[in-house]
C-alpha cells in the first residue's frame, strides 16, 4: 500500500454500508424480511435501498408499513439484524487504509444513516471500533443524508474544519452529502453494490486508492 508522508485533509470521513464494511448485500433483505414478519408488503432489497435517504430505520420501516412504529417492531429489527450481520466483515484493504491515514496524521471518524445501537454492533464485531474515535448516526441528526447536518457534527467532534476532510462513501447521496457541507467527496467503488456516480473527480477502485488521491503534494 502506498504510504504518503503527507495526508491534505486533516480528516477523512467514512460511510459505514457499503465502504467499510461488506454490508450491503444484506443490510436491505434484513429491512425486507422485517417489513414482511411486521405485516406489511413484500419489499425488494433494492426498494428498500431507494427510501434510504428518507431517514433511518424507523422512519423507514414506518414508510413501508404505512403506520408508526413500535418499540416492539424495532426489537423486532434488531434481532434480525444481529443474526444476519454477525458474519459481516470489513473490505479487504479497509483496515490497513485507516491505519495508514492514522500513521500519516490524519483523524478518523464515521457518520452513518445507520442507528447507533445497529453501528455499534457492527463496528465491535468487526474491530473497527478502536480505528474510529468519533462516529455520528442516523438517529443523532435532524436531517438525513445528503443533508450535510451529520457530516458536520462528526467534525466538529474530531475538532477540524469541514473544509480540512474528506467524505469517503459509495452512494451518490455520501457524495451529494460531502458537497453540501463543503468537504472534499471521494468516491468509493470497491464494493460490488457501488454504482458509477457522474462528475465524481475522487474515485477510488479500492481503498489503497484513497490515500493517494487524498496525498498531499511533495
Amino acid at each position: 500500500m502506498t504510504r504518503p508522508s503527507r495526508v491534505g485533509p486533516a480528516a477523512v470521513v467514512f460511510d459505514l454500508d457499503g465502504t467499510l464494511v461488506d454490508s450491503m448485500t444484506i443490510a436491505p433483505a434484513v429491512y425486507s424480511d422485517t417489513i414482511r414478519a411486521l405485516g406489511g408488503p413484500e419489499v425488494s432489497p433494492a426498494a428498500v435501498v431507494a427510501t434510504w435517504h428518507i431517514g433511518h430505520t424507523p422512519v423507514v420501516l414506518a414508510h413501508f408499513l404505512r403506520r408508526p412504529v413500535t418499540a416492539a417492531d424495532l426489537e423486532c429489527f434488531h434481532r434480525r439484524f444481529e443474526a444476519a450481520f454477525a458474519d459481516v466483515r470489513p473490505f479487504p484493504g479497509v483496515v490497513d487504509l485507516a491505519e495508514e491515514l492514522r500513521r500519516a496524521g490524519c483523524r478518523l471518524g464515521i457518520f452513518t444513516a445507520a442507528l447507533r445501537r445497529t453501528t455499534t454492533r457492527v463496528l465491535a464485531g468487526t474491530g473497527l471500533d478502536r480505528l474510529f474515535p468519533v462516529v455520528v448516526c442516523g438517529d443523532e441528526v435532524a436531517a438525513p443524508k445528503p443533508a450535510p447536518d451529520g457530516l458536520r457534527l462528526a467534525c466538529r467532534r474530531l475538532g477540524v474544519d469541514v473544509a480540512e476532510t474528506a467524505y469517503v462513501g459509495d452512494a451518490a447521496v455520501d457524495l451529494a452529502c460531502a458537497e453540501a457541507a463543503g468537504a472534499v467527496p471521494v468516491h468509493a467503488r470497491w464494493a460490488a453494490t457501488a454504482t458509477a456516480c457522474a462528475d465524481v473527480p475522487l474515485v477510488a477502485h479500492r481503498p489503497a486508492d484513497v490515500l493517494d488521491l487524498l496525498a498531499a503534494p511533495e
